[in-house]
């Protein structure tokens, strides 16, 4: 882990300020993993660049675990970026109700039809994965806690 010197001096994390050294978002609990993985999803399916700055405002905001939500912006990936953002174009496509391109035409004119879509899409995508996510780390961890408590239960006898 980076010490505090190292977080004040990097250049682009200064627009956090003092924020970014929280206690609260250096340390995992469910609350705070649970809260890092739906950010980082979130921020994962975002068409725009630097995923990672939106993941650690969202951890920061939320008082998320802020390594875990910056590991979970990894799940877009140059594997995944092509086939995330076109599911997310489909969907938005299928809400708005507007045809698919072809993407035969100016690049600037269709680049600029596509953008709705994808951004509708998308954000319904990392909305209802974040959710997800939340979730399974609610109950993952609850489900956990629970079975150590049976288990010790058990060892007792």
């Amino acid at each position: 882990m980076p010490d505090q010197a190292t977080l004040r001096q990097h250049r682009t994390l200064r627009l956090f300020g003092e924020h970014l050294l929280e206690p609260d978002c250096w340390f995992c609990n469910r609350h705070s993993a649970a809260v890092a993985v739906a950010a980082g999803l979130f921020a994962a399916w975002l068409p725009l660049p630097m995923h990672t700055l939106v993941a650690i405002a969202l951890a920061l905001l939320l008082k998320g675990y802020l390594p875990l939500a910056i590991a979970m912006v990894w799940v877009n990936n140059p594997i995944t970026l092509a086939p995330m953002f076109y599911l997310g174009y489909r969907l938005g496509a299928w809400l708005l109700g507007t045809p698919e391109l072809d993407f035969e035409g100016p690049l600037e004119d269709e680049a600029l039809a596509a953008a709705l879509p994808l951004l509708t899409g998308c954000l319904l995508l990392g909305l209802i994965s974040a959710l997800i996510g939340w979730l399974v780390v609610r109950l993952g961890w609850r489900w956990k806690v629970q079975l150590s408590w049976w288990l010790r239960k058990v060892n007792r006898k």
